[in-house]
Formats: structure tokens, sequence, C-alpha cells
């Protein structure tokens, strides 16, 4: 069954009248009639079976049952991800939708390529937002993953203070002497998970040692020398399975 997002705020009683995106896939992509099915996400984790009542510029559907749902993970993972070029930073963030990170925060540091200035910015953010509806509804995941614009890496370290049950990993490609095994940590005792890495350049050491300081474990992936958003993808699967995810 097809599934569509849909603003609470357009939502009265059992009646919502979606927005002119959503409805323009309903009419011009699928044509979809009155009568017709669809399930229905708020992007906070509700899910609903609904019918199609009217079909126009904004389609209208009432609910007809709300649909159970287990999917949410028992702890939640915040990917923080040095800003990457283009389609790179895209695939990312499909992925980790995909992969049930609960939030992404982006940030600029020394080696990103461009400015600050130049990755801000209201259509990006759209766009990746929409990035994240699409591989939600690809996977069938009912809310969506949080998307913070980017922020400077330093006051970024500031955001996360150090609490009980917060595990912080840094994934860090000189990382020589610490890998996940010398990391100790007891599963059940894990109540949030975050998972930082940086851009296509790296981190410098001055960097890193900044993290430290600021609570972040650096670790290492390995020996071999991966893509960035290869990195990514695995540190993200890697922990999942960690903290009883997957």
């Amino acid at each position: 069954m097809r599934r569509f997002f849909f603003d609470k705020a357009d939502r009265e009683g059992d009646s919502i009248i979606l927005d002119e995106g959503e409805s323009r896939h309903i009419t011009r992509v699928l044509r979809l009639e009155p009568g017709a099915e669809v399930e229905l996400l708020d992007g906070e984790g509700g899910l609903y079976r609904a019918c199609i009542e009217t079909v126009t510029k904004r389609v209208k559907v009432n609910i007809v049952e709300v649909l159970p749902d287990d999917s949410t993970d028992r702890v939640p993972v915040t990917v923080v991800q040095g800003h990457l070029k283009g389609k790179k930073l895209e695939l990312v963030i499909q992925k980790c939708t995909e992969l049930g990170v609960s939030s992404m925060d982006l940030f600029w540091s020394s080696r990103c390529q461009g400015k600050l200035d130049d990755i801000r910015g209201g259509k990006k953010l759209e766009r990746y937002q929409r990035i994240v509806e699409s591989a939600c509804k690809q996977c069938y995941r009912p809310d969506l993953m949080g998307l913070r614009e980017a922020v400077d890496f330093y006051q970024l370290l500031d955001l996360y203070e150090n609490k009980p049950g917060r595990l912080k990993l840094l994934f860090w490609e000189e990382e020589r002497t610490t890998s996940l095994r010398d990391i100790s940590f007891n599963e059940d005792e894990v109540s949030e998970l975050m998972v930082l890495l940086g851009p296509e350049g790296g981190l410098t050491e001055q960097e890193v040692q900044a993290a430290r300081d600021a609570g972040w474990h650096s670790v290492s992936l390995g020996k071999r020398i991966l893509r960035a958003e290869t990195a990514t993808i695995t540190a993200v699967s890697i922990g999942q399975y960690l903290v009883g995810n997957i």
C-alpha cells in the first residue's frame, strides 16, 4: 500500500488535507481515485490506514484505522557528520535513514570543501528533507530522521554534554591504537549512541583532540582507507549492532 506523509496541522479529526507535493504524486503519478486506500505517516511514528475522499489540487483523505508500529529501536542513534560534497552527502542521508538513525547533525570543519555559509541554506535543507521522506517511504519507516543544519565543528562539540548512558564514538582514519574492541561499555546501560565522522579530507589532529577533550572516544574502522560515505554507512551499521538495534 502506498505511503504518504502529512502535517499534523492539516488534520481535523479523522480528515486530512495532504500538501501539494503528496497530492500531485497521488493524482498525476499514481492516478489514484476516490475510494483508494493509502497509508499515512505523521513523521513522528504515527501510522494510519486511510481512504481517499476527494482528488483535487490538495487531496483529502479520511483515517480509517490507526496501525500498530513496532519498528522503534531500543537505543536512539545520532550521526554527527562532516559536510560532504553533493551526491555523497545525499547518499549518506538516504542510507542513514534506512538504517534507522534517529537524527543527523551536520558540521563544517577545516578540511571541508567550501565555506560554512556556502553549505547552509533553506533549499539544500529542503532537498535533504525530501530525501529523508523518500527513504522512509521506501523502507517503511514511520518516523522521519531529524536533520540539523551545519554548524562549525567547535560549536558542535559544545552541544553534546557527557551524561550517563550516552556513548560518543568518533571514527578517525588516523587512529592507530584504539579499536571498537578496546572501548568498554555495557550494552544494557547505553541509552544513546552518537557516531561522529569527518568530511572527505578527514579531521585534523587538533580537531580530534578537541573532541576527545569533550568526551568522544576516537576509534579506528580498521586498516582499510574507506571513502567518507562508506565509512559513515559502515560505522552506523556496526553501531546499530553493538547497541542491539539489529
